[in-house]
């Protein structure tokens, strides 16, 4: 998989647990642990945009 598609496929995930969060409105144990991975999704998408060539 290039470095273009694993952008794409995090983007994806990142959107899904985006809409989970929302989804999550009144159960503050989902949110907590939907937050935190979307922190770890955008790290993710930061390294890869990191190893693109200039």
């Amino acid at each position: 998989m290039t470095i273009d598609e694993q952008i794409a496929a995090a983007q994806a995930r990142l959107t899904e647990l985006q809409h989970a969060f929302v989804d999550a409105a009144y159960d503050s144990a989902k949110r907590h642990r939907l937050a935190d991975q979307i922190r770890q999704t955008r790290d993710e998408i930061t390294k890869l945009y990191d190893r693109l060539p200039v």
